[in-house]
């Protein structure tokens, strides 16, 4: 499903009323009766609504949701941030029709504000905001953000900005949002998603060919639209699904590149290695029994000099994960640039396998490679404090994408996944069960093991946040979210990759 911005809405709903015939009156007259609706099957008490309303469009769906509100037979109070007569085009008209209705209306700066209403519904800006609110604006946001109550924003919680992630300034903090036509950029992403609530998206008759009309490039993956796997024919062999190998490990962290290699044999690679430095090649041959191993050097870690005979290992293989445990030391480095420099295979990067690789290297990657870093690993890559990173990250990694040809997993409370042609995609599946070491060495081994099937780069990221995410709720559900661990997400991905079957 795609996610709007502001801009792009606007340009959706124009088509719809311009090209189409669709009338503006229709369509806010729609808005408000599919938020009735929802107000009405909500499972809050409900006897008493307050309305504060704009007056632009978005207070219009407000005024509008009032009488439809009252006609539902609740008692319903409306509060206008600006007067009567500044209103204009359909606001205007359903005012006008409002003036026959024994609603109760208030001037929402000047009259009292009561503070016992079941249901506080906010329609004062809409998404076409830009900047903070100020002055009384955001004192009356504050205030009805105090308010007791179940708190509804229509469209999007007055204060965040329709075209960015990032919560510019004070901002309505909703229960539920109710949207039009489809998500826009803040109801999906972090931070400005945690004011949002619930998202519901209502239907206002805006088609599906008036969006694409503005060429959408964000999607959110759901059950609905994921690619589903197919079941291997029944003359398989392993020869059929790759041979995957895991470059990683050092002294104290060979879990590491062994979390993320058996993860990547579960998944369904056909073979797997684990290329790990020799000083620690028996815990790879005891800790993971189906996978395969390749001692390099003759340390505890790999040097620049291990490069020539792990390069020459990886060769004829289908593709190589770098990253897991390798640790940041300068000669670590310098074997990796150098396994970057010297073969064409296909490379999924992750972790202690970005640190230190620049402009040189991410040209070398081009349209053969993955990475998979967290927030503060992308803010490096990109020189950008953690926090530009938070508030911009749909632009980071599209820019970083498309410059380098190269697929991004950015790791996130929602995983961001940009694609060289500048589609994005955003997953917001997972639990806080992932927030523990190793969680991204699995991931590592998951889009490994399906670029070993031959899936596609996007398809590959896609598979691997989809089932490490959906596996972590699963097993939310069974076990406390603090005692799950990553040898519990691989042990159960089967269930996850069962759903995913088109043919279960």
């Amino acid at each position: 499903m795609e996610i709007l911005d502001s801009v792009q809405m606007a340009s959706a709903d124009k088509y719809t009323i311009e090209k189409i015939g669709i009338p503006s009156t229709v369509l806010m007259e729609n808005a408000a009766s599919g938020i009735a609706e929802i107000i009405k099957n909500l499972d809050v008490k409900k006897d008493k609504i307050a309305v504060f309303a704009g007056s632009g469009n978005n207070g219009g769906d407000g005024i509008t949701l009032a009488r439809k509100c009252y006609n539902a037979g609740y008692k319903i109070d409306l509060y206008l941030t600006s007067p009567p007569e500044k209103l204009k085009g359909d606001p205007l008209l359903n005012y006008n029709i409002l003036q026959y209705y024994p609603v109760r209306i208030f001037n929402a700066f000047e009259d009292k504000l009561l503070e016992d209403y079941d249901i506080i519904v906010d329609s004062i800006f809409g998404t076409g905001l830009t900047r903070p609110v100020e002055g009384k604006y955001k004192s009356l946001i504050k205030k009805l953000n105090e308010l007791p109550g179940f708190k509804i924003a229509i469209d999007m919680p007055s204060g965040l900005a329709g075209n960015t992630n990032a919560v510019i300034g004070e901002c309505f903090r909703a229960d539920v949002t109710v949207t039009m036509c489809r998500a826009k950029i803040p109801h999906k992403i972090y931070p400005a998603k945690k004011f949002c609530g619930k998202v519901e998206v209502v239907d206002i008759s805006i088609p599906d060919f008036a969006v694409a009309s503005v060429k959408p490039y964000i999607y959110e993956i759901t059950e609905n639209n994921i690619e589903k796997l197919n079941k291997r024919e029944s003359d398989s062999h392993k020869g059929k699904f790759g041979h995957a190998v895991i470059i990683g490990g050092s002294a104290g962290k060979t879990g590491a590149a062994l979390m993320a290699s058996k993860s990547c044999a579960k998944a369904g690679a056909g073979l797997t290695t684990t290329v790990i430095p020799s000083a620690l090649n028996l815990a790879a041959e005891l800790g993971n029994p189906e996978v395969m191993s390749f001692p390099a050097g003759s340390g505890d870690y790999f040097r620049e000099n291990d490069a020539k005979d792990v390069t020459e290992f990886i060769n004829d293989k289908t593709v190589a994960a770098i990253g897991p445990g390798m640790g940041r030391n300068d000669k670590t480095i310098e074997f990796i640039k150098q396994i970057i420099a010297a073969t064409n295979l296909p490379l999924v990067i992750d972790a202690d396998g970005l640190y230190g690789l620049d402009q040189n290297d991410f040209e070398k990657l081009r349209f053969r490679s993955i990475i998979t870093p967290h927030i503060g690993e992308f803010a490096r890559i990109v020189n950008k404090t953690n926090e530009e990173v938070i508030n911009n990250k749909l632009e980071l990694v599209r820019e970083f994408s498309t410059n380098y040809g190269i697929v991004t997993v950015l790791k996130s409370a929602d995983t961001i996944i940009g694609i060289p042609d500048g589609t994005i995609f955003v997953l917001n599946t997972g639990t806080p069960a992932l927030a523990k070491g190793g969680s991204g060495d699995c991931l590592t081994g998951l889009i490994t093991s399906f670029v070993s099937q031959n899936c596609t780069f996007k398809n590959s990221a896609v598979y691997g946040v989809w089932i490490l995410g959906k596996t972590a709720e699963h097993l939310t559900n069974i076990y406390n979210e603090r005692t799950i661990l990553v040898s519990d997400l691989i042990d159960n991905l089967w269930i996850e990759i069962n759903e995913l079957y088109r043919n279960n």
